[in-house]
């Protein structure tokens, strides 16, 4: 035990290393003035006391969403605040686990009771119908005069999409479920990272949600480069990154992904490997190391974790490349990951849990996600490809027998 280190508080190297987390909540989104504006703009009948538009708003994972939207909102009630008889409540609420619109109807009725006497109702053994009449008697006795209901990863309750059906047209007279605009104008944001959502929608949701639309794009290396400024002022000590470090993590950034959350983790490893080292300053060498760690050990780490199913996508990234395929549109990978899974007698996964699968390996640099814009009439899409080097995601395969196996049944294409 002689030989083992000690912790101290003293950190040379990070002033507020939380900065650069995941779970920060930045007071402000940089690179992003023109969308929130756009997206400020659509609640402008909201001020002028009229009923609120619904909105759908899309993006990638990592681009400003879920904050762009919690700073909208705070601006939407701040400034009704200065309106006589216009009030405003906003709710945001995640559904990541919650997977029907029943379990979304249940936690609304909780949140919008939280601030009154009467108690919350469990989240099962209710009829829908009668969970629906309680949420729109909340509804109307809201003490607003807006309610503005904002459900971030609405992709998760998948084709069950009643809820969102019904909130987006409460305010009209001729639903059933009527919530009477003179009691309270209720508006409906869904946020989504997958742009193809929509396209699973029933037609009458789509057409009451998605009128009105705000995409979050991927950043650039330049506008990388500014979020990690602002937030390197605030995560290190003066003068402990070299003038090269901000450019060169954005650029591996952009990149790999365009994510915002890419390029903080980037930065924050390459400033860990300085403080482990004991270097006084972090300079490109030390992001250079931390991309090649990401890049390395951590994919390879990363896939020998996933999931059977995570690793079956990983390796339809493989064949398709092998096969030069790549880059590839979700239906045609899909397509693919569905052969992959009968040659293994495999149960399949729907397209929405493959295409997460996806953004997971995006995030953690396997995989590359491209926008593809066709204006109006292609409509928008995002095109897969491979970000790390083949081999790193072979070496992480190598050990699951199912995989090895459907490989040598295609030949031993990949694994030779």
């Amino acid at each position: 035990m002689d030989n083992l280190g000690h912790l101290t508080p003293e950190d040379e190297i990070f002033l507020d290393e939380d900065v650069l987390r995941d779970d920060y909540d930045p007071s402000r989104i940089l690179e992003r003035d023109e969308v929130l504006n756009r997206y400020l703009q659509m609640f402008s009948e909201v001020i002028r006391g009229k009923r609120p538009r619904n909105v759908f708003v899309y993006g990638p994972t990592g681009v400003g969403k879920t904050v762009g939207t919690h700073l909208v909102l705070d601006r939407v009630r701040e400034d009704a605040d200065g309106v006589d008889d216009v009030d405003v409540t906003a709710v945001q609420m995640e559904c990541r686990d919650l997977n029907t619109s029943y379990q979304v109807a249940v936690n609304l009725v909780n949140v919008l009771r939280e601030s009154t006497p009467r108690s919350s109702i469990s989240t099962t053994g209710y009829p829908e119908g009668d969970v629906y009449d309680m949420l729109f008697d909340e509804l109307r006795k809201a003490d607003t005069t807006h309610v503005l209901i904002a459900l971030d990863e609405i992709d998760n309750i998948g084709t069950s999409d009643n809820v969102l059906y019904k909130l987006g047209r409460c305010n009209n007279r001729n639903s059933a479920k009527f919530v009477d605009p003179d009691d309270t104008k209720v508006g409906l944001i869904g946020i989504t990272n997958d742009s193809t959502f929509r396209d699973s929608l029933d037609p009458r949701v789509k057409s009451t949600l998605c009128e009105h639309e705000i995409h979050f794009p991927p950043y650039d290396a330049n506008e990388l480069r500014t979020i990690l400024k602002d937030r390197a002022a605030d995560a290190f000590h003066d003068g402990v990154l070299t003038d090269d470090v901000v450019p060169i993590t954005a650029a591996f950034a952009a990149k790999r992904s365009g994510y915002a959350r890419t390029a903080l983790d980037l930065l924050y490893t390459a400033g860990d490997l300085a403080r482990s080292s004991d270097d006084d300053v972090v300079t490109e060498q030390h992001v250079r190391q931390a991309e090649e760690e990401i890049q390395q050990g951590a994919i390879v780490s990363e896939i020998t974790s996933l999931s059977p199913q995570g690793k079956l996508v990983a390796y339809t990234l493989l064949a398709l490349d092998n096969e030069g395929e790549l880059p590839a549109k979700m239906d045609a990978f899909y397509a693919w990951y569905e052969h992959a899974a009968r040659l293994t007698e495999t149960d399949t996964v729907t397209a929405r849990t493959v295409r997460d699968l996806l953004n997971d390996l995006v995030i953690n640099g396997v995989a590359k996600m491209e926008e593809i814009n066709r204006g109006q009439r292609g409509g928008r899409h995002y095109r897969y490809s491979l970000a790390a080097h083949p081999e790193m995601i072979v070496d992480g395969l190598t050990e699951d027998d199912t995989i090895t196996e459907l490989d040598e049944q295609r030949g031993g294409k990949i694994f030779r």
